[in-house]
């Protein structure tokens, strides 16, 4: 892919996605965004793809069990075939305009070394980078792990169940080195569309260090890109903007993420009523939207969606409907999560039959999400009931996090290794030719919903 070097303040804009007032806008037109994220390629989601613990850990169990040499041969082969032009083709023929790219800061950064920037990274960035550019569809750079954690869950990458990055000046120092190395790298390209500076921070506690950083990182890009869009995220998993002060640059927007039914589970249920669900999706969103208003800038919904069941696909796919016109109908940007996993909340994935999804399948019936979470929470409430007193839900919270990641460690150990174990290295090389679009399929009632929205 081509390096482009403009001058940071004499960039031409052309094609560049830029903020215009309350919306977004190329070429002095409004646009809406809507697309994909591409989770679980450079950031590993455990029940995305179908193997337990964070990204780090998945890796070290591939290392441990093949060597370091082999682990890293096969993470090679499954970030540069994960997506390639037949993707892009997909993506364009559903008329999608853009799609967010999380990264974990460890392709870029070395933590014994943090101040040296690594190439490695770039090696996949720019492969997906040109892809964007061939089929004229937007990337969004998305930081989704970056060091001690900024938040306490397991998509960040932490092994402590804490966001350790607020806590230490000198890590966010190291990941604001690295947003102006990727501006000096990208500043010039129209198709990478805009930096995501962090994603969903969470149990930040100091305003003051929250804008702090932000204003920091908003500085070190504006050194080398003028142009480029900046995307601020808020607290609480990026639904809470009360901490964040506004800030002076024209060219910033904000991000919200869009699960409704994790404070109303009941709405995945069929028993509500479909009105009554809508009602409760309407004032949830309405709270998030609140942002546009209070600033003055376009929003972006980077990431909504929900776990696809094929024997409830149907009221699921009202369900969708219903998220996806909250955003039409308001004229807020949106980028459903995700794009491609082992058969979980991706529009595509790799059929049953394939390789990776016989291992995960035999895996699952030893480990899920929703069990992880429950048994994190029991544990904390066993814990609290038999050496000490009562605690509170303020306390319960977070301790539940640190408490699922001692269990993803036992369970790497005792469900993810054993299985590795028996895959020869021979075929877990072929694994990852389970993600290629002929070894895929699709959900059409998905594929209906995206047309309708963007009238391919």
């Amino acid at each position: 892919m081509t390096t482009y070097m403009n001058d940071a303040h004499a960039n031409d804009t052309r094609d560049f996605l830029q903020v215009s007032g309350e919306h977004f806008a190329v070429n002095g037109e409004n646009v809406l965004l809507r697309g994909f994220g591409l989770g679980s390629w450079m950031n590993l989601e455990h029940f995305m793809i179908g193997l337990p613990g964070t990204d780090t850990m998945i890796k070290q169990a591939f290392s441990d069990v093949y060597g370091p040499e082999r682990s890293g041969a096969f993470f090679h082969k499954f970030l540069l075939e994960f997506v390639d032009e037949r993707d892009f083709a997909y993506l364009k023929s559903l008329g999608v305009n853009h799609i967010r790219i999380p990264f974990n800061y460890k392709y870029f950064i070395d933590d014994q070394n943090p101040e040296t920037i690594k190439e490695e990274g770039f090696v996949y960035l720019d492969h997906v980078l040109s892809l964007c550019a061939r089929f004229q569809i937007y990337g969004i750079l998305d930081l989704h792990s970056v060091p001690g954690g900024q938040n306490p869950d397991w998509h960040c990458d932490t092994s402590s169940g804490l966001p350790l990055f607020w806590e230490f000046g000198a890590l966010r120092d190291t990941v604001i080195r690295l947003w102006g190395h990727m501006a000096q790298r990208y500043r010039g390209n129209p198709w990478m569309g805009a930096y995501d500076i962090v994603n969903e921070p969470s149990l930040v506690k100091d305003a003051k260090v929250f804008n702090e950083f932000y204003r920091k990182v908003i500085a070190e890009i504006r050194r080398y890109d003028a142009d480029h869009i900046i995307f601020i995220e808020g607290n609480a998993f990026t639904t809470d903007f009360s901490m964040l002060d506004p800030v002076d640059d024209p060219q910033v927007a904000y991000e919200f993420h869009f699960y409704p039914f994790v404070k109303e589970p009941a709405v995945l249920t069929e028993e509500m009523a479909r009105p009554r669900r809508r009602e409760i999706f309407k004032e949830a969103f309405d709270e998030l939207l609140a942002v546009r208003g209070k600033y003055k800038r376009p929003v972006w919904c980077g990431e909504l969606g929900l776990v696809w069941e094929p024997e409830r696909i149907g009221f699921l796919t009202s369900i969708m409907e219903d998220m996806l016109e909250l955003c039409e109908t308001n004229d807020v940007s949106w980028a459903l999560w995700t794009y491609k996993d082992a058969a979980c909340m991706g529009i595509v994935y790799p059929c049953e039959e394939t390789l990776w999804r016989q291992l995960t399948g035999r895996i699952r019936e030893g480990w899920n999400q929703h069990e992880e979470q429950a048994k994190g929470e029991a544990l904390v409430d066993y814990m609290a009931a038999t050496y000490f007193k009562p605690i509170s839900a303020e306390m319960r919270y977070p301790l539940q996090f640190r408490m699922r990641t001692i269990m993803q460690v036992v369970c790497v150990e005792q469900n993810l290794k054993p299985f590795l174990r028996e895959v020869p290295w021979e075929d877990a090389l072929k694994l990852p030719e389970s993600f290629h679009w002929d070894q895929c399929a699709t959900w059409g009632e998905l594929e209906v919903l995206v047309k309708r929205c963007t009238g391919a």
